[in-house]
């Protein structure tokens, strides 16, 4: 969400509440953030949000998922090779532009991590936001997935501690992994 203060989080909150109003109807993560979009224009013109929503179907082994302005999701292969998932997104909910999101899909073998953040986590004002993301995505690849099996949540906490090295601290930083385990 664009600003800070209790008017941005009264707004968030607002956002959090309608999404899981959409997601009763059922609709792909793209579907999702299109309502969301929309919403958003309708009810404060004057702010904008970026955000992913990915769904796992545990059952087909794949992930779909969508994303509005929001940094892309960084996925290891089971043998350590990372992808960015960066196919073209949407824009940053609530711009005065009509956009329909679209779904993506990734088959995930057994053994790869997702990587979900906030740019908070990858950008510098100095360098931006790509070159932060290629930090993820590096040192994402360099664990195994029999360290990811072990102790996911470790693995998280070693990934964040290079990245926040250099931190300008003035930014939310969330970080997600989601391992499917071999």
């Amino acid at each position: 969400m664009t600003g800070h203060g209790l008017h941005a989080a009264v707004m968030m909150s607002q956002l959090r509440t309608a999404l899981r109003a959409y997601a009763v109807d059922g609709g792909g993560p793209g579907r999702l953030l299109t309502r969301l979009h929309r919403y958003l224009r309708h009810l404060q013109p004057d702010l904008f949000a970026t955000a992913v929503i990915a769904r796992f179907h545990p059952d087909e082994h794949t992930l779909t998922w969508a994303a509005a302005g929001h940094p892309p999701p960084v996925l290891r292969l089971p043998d350590g090779r990372v992808r960015v998932l960066d196919a073209k997104p949407g824009a940053m909910l609530g711009i005065p532009l009509r956009q329909d999101i679209a779904d993506h899909t990734e088959r995930l073998a057994p053994g790869s991590t997702l990587a979900l953040y906030t740019d908070g986590l990858v950008e510098r004002r100095a360098r931006g936001i790509d070159p932060g993301i290629e930090r993820l995505a590096a040192t994402l690849g360099a664990y195994g997935s029999d360290e990811l099996d072990a102790d996911l949540e470790k693995s998280a906490d070693r990934i964040l501690r290079p990245l926040l090295s250099d931190s300008e601290g003035d930014d939310d930083v969330c970080l997600l992994l989601c391992h499917l385990h071999r």
